[in-house]
């Protein structure tokens, strides 16, 4: 199925939880928030929030700095 990450288009095989593409992404790290479709997905239902065919995914990694 395709979906869009960060306005890349991606091909991944179905069914995909949004925590196992990040693993695939390797962005499981703390700090990182995500969002599907415009609405910010919590890390408690990463595993268990499965992804769609075209779904839009919007990656945000906090930085720090000044």
């Amino acid at each position: 199925m395709q979906i869009t990450v960060n306005n890349q288009p991606m091909a991944v095989e179905p069914p995909i939880s949004v925590e196992a593409l990040l693993q695939q992404l390797n962005h499981l790290e703390k700090g990182v928030a995500l969002a599907v479709n415009s609405k910010i997905i919590s890390r408690s239902r990463w595993a268990s929030y499965l992804l769609s065919d075209g779904d839009n995914i919007t990656l945000i990694k906090a930085t720090a700095g000044g």
